[in-house]
């Protein structure tokens, strides 16, 4: 009885590490599938932006266009003016010709206010650039190696589990079905050091007679708090 506790501990130990290894099985795909999902979204950022500054580009060069249609406008009522017979066309020419000048104000300001636009939005732009370059880098190393950890874990399990087979025979059948029950009715952990005169797993207070009997390792204790089996403190440095 005494071999058969004091290596319970160093099974639940392997139980530990055999879970986590198999739940590779899982994180990894779920970290590879999360990092697709940063790089989706810095991609997705960069375009959105590469977009502003094209429309911001497009409406430039389309009130630059504008405003050479208002310059040619003027040239020609300009040319007109000499052709006009009565005060009434003149002055009809001129007013048309000070509403276009008008235009131009507005569409070089619109211009100025764009090519100001247009730059801050690029610099926006490169920096996105710079992070989307090194997202993916970054994510392309580590998904690398996720990858070929992922390849190992069927066998790191087999060595786990063998090792776990060689430790579980050196328990009695039993203690063995007591632990593997409460494992896996609880989760997680299935024994607990004795910490204190208390459960290591609730910290329920254990009566002194019933922490002498745990002293005594020589027959199985289940706390009434937890369920879980209680050892003495000492044995967690086996």
């Amino acid at each position: 009885m005494l071999e058969s506790l004091t290596i319970l501990f160093k099974l639940q130990k392997i139980d530990q590490d055999l879970h986590e290894i198999e739940q590779l099985k899982v994180n990894i795909p779920h970290q590879i599938e999360t990092m697709r999902d940063e790089q989706s979204e810095v991609e997705q950022r960069f375009s959105e932006q590469e977009q502003q500054v094209e429309s911001l580009e497009k409406d430039r060069r389309q009130h630059e266009r504008d405003l050479e249609g208002v310059q040619e406008q003027i040239k020609k009522y300009h040319g007109q003016l000499h052709s006009v017979k009565t005060n009434k066309e003149y002055d009809a020419l001129q007013k048309e010709i000070q509403t276009q000048k008008a235009n131009i104000s507005v569409h070089e300001d619109a211009i100025l206010q764009l090519m100001s636009d247009t730059e801050e939005a690029g610099e926006a732009l490169e920096a996105i650039r710079v992070e989307m370059e090194t997202t993916i880098a970054a994510i392309k190393v580590q998904t690398r190696k996720l990858k070929k950890k992922l390849t190992t874990v069927d066998e790191d399990v087999a060595v786990k589990r063998d090792e776990r087979l060689r430790t579980a025979m050196r328990i009695e059948a039993r203690v063995a079905r007591v632990y593997n029950r409460i494992r896996r009715i609880l989760g997680g952990l299935a024994v607990v050091p004795l910490k204190k005169g208390a459960c290591g797993g609730c910290f329920n207070i254990i009566p002194l007679q019933v922490v002498a009997e745990i002293r005594q390792m020589d027959r199985l204790t289940i706390c009434e708090g937890c369920g879980r089996i209680v050892l003495v403190e000492e044995t967690v440095e086996v």
